[in-house]
């Protein structure tokens, strides 16, 4: 944004014309005194008037001159002020900007002054805002994905992830995202959103669909049959009375037949893997469909009771811990996510290399809609407009050193004829009408000084 400066160039040459005005009516003024003493009775009245004018034209012209340079070029005391005063300016702005800007006071009566939350709601209302902003975010999205597609960085942002998760403590995260979620009681439409979202997704690409999922189901079976081979390497005398067990109840005419069944059986459940997929994309049509699904109802009651458990150190808090911990570790769920951001990323990027992105349209409608939604919900605003203010309390206080250390080595950073430069593009122009009306005003006190 550029800034509008007043005419700076155009004042100085007004000044200037003056006070050369003055100049040259004193030097008039002189030599037709000198040579008609007699001719004019008024001469002396006006010849006095253009010398008041010329002395206040020049120290106007030389107190404006020295703020900004020694006048002549000459080492005159006391001037350059501004460049030699660089960094005391620099602590003077510093100093201002904290005690008038980086106080709490200051920031809650600014924000007090003004509904962010509902302007922003208002401008998000409209579609060619929203249209823009989606516009905007199909420009940057391509530039962050092609970041991600390097190898050095997926690994890196993958390690940190898995890093993070393994310190975090993801106990009372979950409960607290949770809890949440469910304080303004709209976790329903949520997940009725993203149902949608998935089902259409998983109708359209059944295909797709089935890759993705295959190594997530080969991961919990992995994962599993680990956890199964661990219990029984840790307990060979269990495992050689079971085999002995079931040798001896084998000899039994009914568990034979009950074998046999088994076997025939088989065929059907080495597929299991793909009977697990298409019940997972069976079950999500139903809930779907059924807003009364037993799996919603479930869904509450587990939130609801990992809401209690994990936010203290229970029993079941451990247990998710450990299973985190064997989740995480495990090198074919680590791969399994891996394989879902690659995916979504893929997809992504094919969308949006598209001509009209459906991305951008959804996009575009959730914007609208969140704008909606925001406008009518007048505590919402006030809440959110009341954590935006906190949080900007927070940033102040917390880093208004750092901030005002970065301000004044900014300002002690510039180059002296540079400073000059932007200040006197500023206020130059004001003190040029400074100039203007010392040689003015100096001219009518010297009239009415030689009526005296």
């Amino acid at each position: 944004m550029s800034h509008v400066y007043p005419p700076l160039e155009k004042r100085q040459l007004m000044a200037n014309v003056a006070l050369c005005v003055a100049g040259v009516g004193v030097a008039v003024q002189s030599s037709l005194v000198s040579a008609f003493p007699s001719y004019v009775s008024y001469m002396p009245h006006v010849k006095m008037a253009f010398e008041a004018a010329l002395v206040g034209g020049l120290a106007d012209w030389f107190a404006v001159t020295a703020i900004f340079r020694r006048p002549f070029n000459l080492p005159i005391p006391h001037t350059a002020i501004i460049p030699s005063n660089q960094e005391r300016i620099a602590e003077t702005i510093g100093v201002f900007v904290q005690s008038n800007f980086l106080t709490e006071e200051a920031i809650r009566r600014s924000a007090g002054r003004h509904n962010v939350s509902g302007e922003v709601a208002q401008w998000l209302e409209k579609e060619a805002n929203a249209t823009k902003l989606a516009q905007e975010i199909g420009v940057i999205a391509p530039r962050i994905l092609q970041f991600f597609r390097h190898h050095a960085v997926e690994s890196f942002v993958q390690r940190n992830i898995v890093e993070w998760i393994k310190a975090s403590n993801t106990n009372l995260l979950t409960a607290q995202m949770l809890q949440a979620i469910f304080n303004n009681g709209n976790h329903q439409q949520a997940f009725q959103f993203v149902l949608e979202q998935l089902d259409d997704w998983l109708t359209r690409n059944p295909q797709q669909a089935r890759e993705l999922l295959t190594p997530f189901v080969d991961a919990i079976m992995g994962a599993v049959l680990s956890k199964l081979r661990s219990a029984i390497g840790s307990d060979a005398q269990g495992v050689t009375s079971l085999i002995v067990g079931g040798l001896t109840a084998f000899a039994k005419p009914e568990v034979r037949k009950s074998a046999d069944q088994f076997m025939n059986n088989l065929g059907g459940m080495l597929n299991i893997e793909q009977k697990i997929i298409d019940r997972i994309i069976g079950l999500t049509h139903e809930i779907r469909a059924d807003k009364n699904h037993i799996f919603r109802r479930k869904l509450d009651e587990l939130a609801k009771h990992y809401i209690g458990v994990l936010s203290v150190d229970s029993p079941e808090a451990k247990r998710f811990n450990a299973f985190k911990d064997d989740m995480i570790n495990n090198p074919d769920v680590v791969k399994f996510f891996g394989s879902i951001v690659v995916s979504i990323r893929e997809a992504i990027q094919q969308d949006l290399n598209s001509v009209k992105p459906a991305i951008l349209v959804s996009v575009r409608d959730a914007l609208m809609m969140l704008g909606r939604n925001l406008a009518q919900d007048t505590q919402f605003q006030k809440d959110l407009n009341q954590a935006i203010t906190d949080a900007a309390c927070f940033i102040t206080t917390a880093y208004s050193e750092s901030i005002i250390h970065y301000i004044g080595h900014q300002v002690r950073s510039w180059e002296s004829e540079k400073m000059v430069r932007e200040i006197e593009k500023a206020i130059g122009g004001d003190l040029q009408m400074i100039r203007l009306n010392g040689t003015l005003v100096g001219g009518l006190i010297g009239l009415v000084l030689s009526f005296l």
